[in-house]
């Protein structure tokens, strides 16, 4: 009766080992993932290691590949400009939820999370950084839609916002994000600090769909050679 939680947490671990190498780009698109070769890699046996697996090919991470292995999923255009649209969709209606419901532990968490990002993208930081501001990055986009009300539409968000990631991180390969991120993040936060919601969601957009822009330039480039 004991087994089934260590399982369950055996099941996690795997799938956020695994999902972190594909999100980071050290296991590339078209990538061969072997059962066994996992095996020896986590150390733990192959039923949580499927479970993990399915979880990842159910957010579009993995694909099946013959009887006992699986491919990291290929990068399609096709397959961004959906993400785009439907990041965009949902993390507007989100987001405006958000500001709508939340309340001053909200506000507070908003502060948090962003003075942590702008410290560190105020300051000069070595490549082999990228992880931190990558971290305090996708809290501060999550704290923004922590009030809105609904565990199903955040779960939505976090699964695009991880997909979407994933192609920015394989394609974009820079040590910094750009002033317009930075003016971009400031903007998003006085908006939303505000409660003015409309501005909020339309620097939301702007943010991502020029983001979303530079990720199809790169593509279209690799395409090109």
């Amino acid at each position: 009766m004991q087994e089934a939680p260590a399982i369950t947490t055996r099941t996690t671990d795997v799938a956020q080992a695994l999902r972190l190498e594909i999100l980071t780009g050290r296991r590339l698109p078209g990538e061969r993932v072997q059962l066994e070769g996992l095996k020896q890699d986590y150390g733990v046996s192959l039923s949580p290691i499927r479970e993990g697996l399915s979880r990842l090919v159910a957010e579009g991470l993995l694909i099946p590949s013959g009887q006992r292995g699986y491919r990291v999923a290929p990068l399609s255009m096709e397959e961004f400009l959906d993400i785009k649209t439907q990041r965009i969709d949902l993390e507007q209606k989100a987001l405006r939820e958000s500001i709508r419901l939340g309340g001053e532990d909200w506000e507070i968490a908003l502060m948090t999370a962003f003075q942590r990002l702008k410290n560190f993208e105020t300051k000069r930081w070595q490549a082999d950084e990228i992880s931190s501001w990558e971290e305090r990055h996708h809290v501060f986009h999550r704290t923004l839609i922590s009030a809105c009300g609904s565990p199903i539409l955040m779960r939505f968000c976090e699964l695009l916002h991880g997909m979407s990631d994933r192609y920015r991180r394989v394609l974009m390969k820079t040590s910094e994000p750009d002033r317009d991120v930075t003016q971009e993040h400031q903007a998003l936060f006085d908006a939303a600090l505000a409660r003015n919601a409309e501005l909020a969601s339309e620097v939301l957009r702007t943010h991502i769909e020029r983001t979303g822009n530079a990720v199809l330039r790169m593509m279209r480039e690799r395409e090109s050679i």
